[in-house]
């Protein structure tokens, strides 16, 4: 059950590495302040384009306010008690200005994430043909 205060993430629901990214939210997660809706079903919910969905993670908070990609990321990190340190860490210069040069870099190749990066991290492979878009 999800809290009535949470924000809603609208994220691939059918990348396997979007799903492991959210599995280690949940987590964490224990007063269930994040909802995950894959926008692929949710779309309609939103005012973006679903190529922007495609494009980045979008975060809607209860005040109503969006966040995407990277700053979508700080405001998950800012609910989840053990990691808010981490959101205010990565809220300052340098990192507030290379973090949404990363965040872009690795939501547009999630689909060709190297094997030996995911082994790494503990994610599962790349996407294969489950994470292809509806056409």
């Amino acid at each position: 059950m999800t809290a009535p205060h949470a924000i809603r993430v609208y994220d691939d629901g059918r990348c396997p590495f979007c799903q492991w990214a959210q599995s280690k939210v949940e987590r964490y997660d224990v007063d269930h302040r994040v909802e995950f809706r894959d926008y692929q079903e949710h779309a309609a919910e939103t005012p973006f384009p679903f190529a922007d969905l495609d494009r980045a993670m979008h975060v809607q908070t209860p005040d109503g306010r969006w966040h995407v990609g990277f700053f979508g990321w700080l405001e998950i990190l800012r609910v989840l008690p053990r990691w808010r340190w981490l959101a205010r860490l990565m809220s300052v210069p340098p990192l507030r200005w290379m973090g949404p040069l990363l965040y872009r870099l690795v939501a547009g190749n999630r689909h060709r994430i190297p094997k030996f990066i995911l082994r790494f991290l503990g994610a599962p492979p790349p996407c294969g043909p489950a994470c292809d878009l509806p056409q």
